[in-house]
């Protein structure tokens, strides 16, 4: 028989993990005096305190310790563990990696200015976006939804006279909407009436975020031009709750591409 402290100085089991994994059965002493507490244990309990030693130095939780040990499925415990750890550090690396190209993008300088801007009729299409979900509408279905807008634009006549661009407004309680907007020579009739809106004369705080070294954006990032004009809409003092931002992309090619955020700060 081996006394606590001695079976400790063997397994490399700390005295305080032996009583602890004790009281939890997952390695009960031999013997415990009745009187002093004290624990021994047998000299075929070495193996179990050797392995249970090195899963717990791995990292292996304590029920896995139990259930392995009782089962005599060490290796495979250890495995399933190793394989569990190797997913998460691909899962931080990914997003280390998304943290580092967020960074980088927000340090691109972005320009901010006020510009007034004539009325224009546009025709827009609404997603309506659910704030408790993770998902909201992907690029292939605003690319969609722009493509058969245009497409009924020319059709009528009406254009579009310009890029389009997208506004994210307040929805009802507990969503947002996406318009996706076609601007147009003259407000909409016919098929086309339903969707027809007029963006009044005003005036914008804009910002244009222009990437230098082919900086891109992670999924889930807000935009850095949002993020400039937040900055902006704080420095000039302005409330942002409830406000339409608009973002529409220019440049004429892959390598020339800024994105433009605009929201109105007077009608």
């Amino acid at each position: 028989m081996l006394g606590i402290g001695e079976y400790a100085g063997i397994t490399g089991l700390s005295v305080k993990a032996l009583r602890h994994y004790d009281e939890k059965g997952v390695l009960v002493p031999a013997e415990v005096d009745e009187r002093s507490s004290y624990r021994r244990y047998a000299d075929a309990q070495v193996r179990a305190g050797v392995v249970i030693s090195a899963l717990r130095s791995a990292g292996v939780p304590l029920p896995e310790v139990a259930a392995a040990t009782r089962a005599g499925t060490a290796a495979e415990a250890l495995q399933a563990h190793r394989e569990r750890v190797l997913a998460e550090r691909e899962q931080e690396d990914r997003a280390f990696e998304a943290a580092e190209v967020a960074l980088r993008a927000l340090a691109v300088p972005v320009e901010v200015a006020e510009r007034t801007m004539p009325a224009q009729p546009y025709v827009g299409q609404v997603l309506t976006i659910a704030l408790d979900e993770a998902d909201g509408p992907g690029d292939d279905e605003a690319n969609e939804i722009f493509g058969a807008l245009a497409t009924r634009v020319h059709a009528a006549g009406l254009g579009p006279t310009g890029r389009f661009w997208t506004a994210l407004r307040a929805g009802e309680p507990g969503s947002a909407e996406l318009v996706c907007c076609w601007p147009t020579s003259a407000e909409a009739e016919g098929d086309l009436a339903d969707l027809a809106a007029i963006l009044p004369a005003r005036t914008e705080l804009v910002a244009t975020w222009r990437p230098r070294d082919g900086e891109e954006l992670p999924e889930g990032t807000l935009h850095p031009a949002i993020v400039a004009l937040f900055d902006a809409a704080g420095d000039r003092g302005l409330r942002l709750d409830g406000v339409e931002v608009r973002q529409t992309v220019l440049g004429e090619g892959p390598e020339d591409v800024a994105v433009e955020v605009s929201l109105t700060v007077a009608g």
